[in-house]
């Protein structure tokens, strides 16, 4: 009986980063767009118990006014505490092309004028002089290096979309969504490389025109329009593609065994149809006067974004890693899960990826 209760309780990663035996507490974070600048996290690794307090905003009201295909969500206030800001960073591109990266304060990321490509070989190097701020004195220089190859861009084809005026997903998971109608998508995906691994991403986009201050009004003139990325971007299917058998409970909104990141063994080189369903975004309508002195946005009506990303082998396995931590943290006869990561002499993730992207309006 003890044997099989051990048995029954084990969870076992199918996939491994690379060995970590160092001492070091450097992080490397970065992951390569195509056609985005390239930018890199650095920061420091805590023990356990000693981690700064993360704060997730919340899921059903955020919003993005940036378009970061590669995060979910970061959390300013958190890095702050975290980021290693006097470190020295370059990347080395197939080889033969280097990039210094420099300190952009207002992200805390390391940047530089690199925009990833297809099939692009990466290496990323990152130091810095660690310190004994007790004693007054360098403990000594911390190295570490992860490298990896940008993906070739997906092949996504949007074959029909539907409005419906029935939204079954009115309260799921702890989430409202106070819509009476969903987008019902049927997509494609043409298999072209072989054992290649996808994240999927169905988002709710809101745009506005917000009003600026002339001359003491606030006026809608000369103004261009804003987009607004919902920071939910989940969505509902029951297609075999997104189940995760050991995603046993949900997290942040997302269903059981149920996940956005997945490989191509059901496709095995073929096309391959799904269905999704997206709730629509809510439209916040603002009245706007001429001379009103408060400042108003017209709001333009809502779309869904469809967003298939071809991501490397190293990033399947750590967003896999992640997902399984976060439902495995309140499972007291789990296993421990550690973060998957490429970083040699270091811990964290460089990975890349490509993607193709449809947007759909609402008729």
């Amino acid at each position: 009986m003890l044997a099989f209760l051990c048995s029954a309780c084990e969870k076992e990663l199918d996939f491994k980063g690379v060995e970590q035996e160092t001492e070091n507490d450097i992080i490397i974070n970065a992951v390569a767009v195509v056609g985005k600048p390239f930018k890199v996290l650095v920061s420091h690794a805590y023990q356990v118990g000693k981690t700064p307090t993360l704060t997730y905003n919340d899921y059903q009201s955020s919003v993005f006014f940036d378009d970061d295909v590669s995060t979910d969500y970061q959390s300013m206030a958190y890095y702050k505490k975290t980021a290693i800001l006097d470190a020295e960073v370059q990347a080395v591109v197939n080889g033969s092309q280097t990039y210094n990266l420099t300190l952009a304060a207002d992200s805390l990321s390391f940047v530089c004028n690199y925009i990833p490509q297809e099939n692009d070989h990466i290496v990323v190097k990152a130091s810095y002089h660690k310190m004994d701020w007790s004693q007054g004195t360098e403990v000594g220089l911390q190295e570490a290096t992860a490298e990896t190859t940008v993906p070739a861009q997906p092949k996504l084809e949007v074959v029909k979309h539907e409005v419906l005026g029935d939204n079954p997903y009115k309260v799921m998971n702890n989430l409202t969504y106070n819509t009476d109608s969903i987008m019902r998508i049927t997509c494609r995906i043409t298999d072209t490389v072989e054992n290649q691994y996808y994240r999927l991403r169905v988002r709710g986009v809101i745009s506005d025109r917000p009003d600026i201050l002339i001359d003491g009004w606030y006026r809608l003139e000369n103004t261009e329009d804003r987009t607004r990325y919902l920071m939910q971007d989940i969505f509902f299917s029951d297609d075999e593609l997104f189940m995760d058998s050991r995603l046993n409970t949900n997290f942040g909104g997302w269903p059981a065994f149920f996940s956005n990141v997945f490989d191509d063994t059901l496709m095995k080189g073929n096309d391959y149809s799904f269905v999704v369903d997206s709730p629509k975004p809510i439209l916040q309508v603002t009245s706007y006067e001429m001379g009103d002195m408060q400042p108003n946005s017209i709001w333009v009506a809502p779309q869904v974004m469809v967003e298939l990303q071809a991501i490397t082998p190293e990033f399947y396995r750590f967003l896999k890693s992640v997902e399984l931590y976060r439902v495995s943290t309140s499972d007291a006869f789990s296993e421990p899960v550690q973060i998957v990561s490429n970083v040699k002499d270091g811990w964290g993730i460089l990975g890349a990826l490509s993607y193709q992207r449809v947007i759909i309006p609402y008729d």
